[in-house]
């Protein structure tokens, strides 16, 4: 079996459990017609004015896990300003973003497979955007079992619900699926993710594809945002430490493309609404190291960057290995959306920077 295939990695050899005979959430076989075919492609008129596919109506449902996230909160929002979609957040937690608006949430674990088959049996919605993950790098690295069950039981649970009740999916992962040695990476690179992390969202991605094979695969990295209902996250974090006057350590030497909430929403949307398939990168337009996008944070909020020190990832002594040359190549996404904005990291910190002072 491949690196990073469907068998459980090394990491998690003790933790006997085979994708493929993870079980199918109790649902009828087939579910309502869909109206576009599988594949298609699709493009936005404008940031913030999507309008509906053809057909489609506001009744429609999109089905967002993981919606008490960053992530999970701007896609909510986006539907909720633009129309696109009546938005349904589910989320292991009680809802924390009521602040929001009026939506439909549910308390689902999505691991659970009579709890997401119940859920997509209520809800037969037109898209699901499955944002909900165990993303803490290290974390994962520690809790190989914990790691296992969010990230690769889940997307198999709800891939499987989406094809039976006839849902788009899109799916997210991550840059970690590569090594990080020869990037940026296109959407046919090899992978060969180095953590824990890295091999479990590898594994979603092969989950997803298996069991709905007409889903979407969304790949982003170095997120970042603000929104009331959500812990900080490597930018709302430095502004903190540097507003206080703190001087932080920030690696050099690992390369990434940051990707503000807002922008990914964005391309999520175009994705589910496209009813796009196989594989695109999600992503900012610049590869930034820590350092320099710490510099940019500073110029950016007006804050000392002499408070910023650069070092190396190695003297973190972190405990999952990151790809250190890394970084996503977003031609595919352009070609296919031309009407979707890919923001560079000063025009994304720009926008954070008006949210904040609202």
């Amino acid at each position: 079996m491949p690196k990073g295939g469907l068998e459980p990695p090394r990491a998690f050899a003790h933790y006997a459990l085979n994708v493929a005979r993870l079980p199918i959430p109790p649902l009828r076989q087939g579910g309502r017609i869909i109206s576009r075919a599988a594949g298609g492609r699709g493009s936005l008129p404008a940031a913030g004015m999507m309008l509906l596919p053809e057909g489609a109506t506001m009744s429609e449902l999109m089905l967002i896990t993981g919606g008490n996230g960053l992530l999970g909160t701007k896609l909510i929002e986006l539907c909720l300003r633009s129309s696109a979609a009546r938005p349904v957040s589910a989320s292991r937690q009680p809802c924390s973003n009521r602040f929001l608006g009026k939506f439909d949430f549910h308390q689902v674990d999505v691991t659970d497979s009579n709890a997401v088959g119940q859920l997509l049996r209520e809800v037969r919605p037109e898209w699901v955007v499955h944002t909900a993950a165990m993303t803490d790098v290290d974390g994962c690295e520690r809790q190989p079992e914990a790691a296992w069950q969010a990230n690769v039981v889940g997307a198999a649970m709800v891939a499987a619900a989406c094809k039976a009740v006839g849902a788009h999916l899109v799916h997210l992962s991550t840059e970690y699926v590569f090594d990080g040695r020869q990037g940026p990476y296109g959407e046919d690179d090899p992978t060969n993710p180095i953590s824990v992390y890295g091999r479990s969202k590898l594994a979603s991605e092969r989950a997803v594809q298996e069991r709905c094979p007409g889903a979407a695969i969304a790949r982003t990295t170095v997120l970042y945002g603000h929104e009331p209902n959500v812990g900080p996250n490597f930018v709302t974090w430095l502004i903190g430490q540097l507003r206080a006057g703190q001087p932080v350590r920030l690696v050099d030497d690992q390369i990434g493309s940051p990707t503000l909430a807002d922008n990914l929403a964005e391309m999520c949307l175009a994705l589910a609404l496209g009813r796009a398939c196989g594989v695109y990168h999600t992503v900012g337009a610049e590869r930034l190291d820590r350092f320099a996008f710490g510099r940019l944070i500073a110029e950016v909020f007006d804050l000392d960057p002499s408070h910023l020190q650069p070092v190396s990832t190695a003297s973190l002594n972190q405990a999952a290995p990151r790809p250190l040359r890394a970084g996503l190549k977003v031609d595919k996404l352009r070609r296919d959306f031309p009407a979707v904005p890919v923001l560079g990291a000063h025009e994304g910190l720009e926008v954070l920077r008006r949210q904040l002072e609202e």
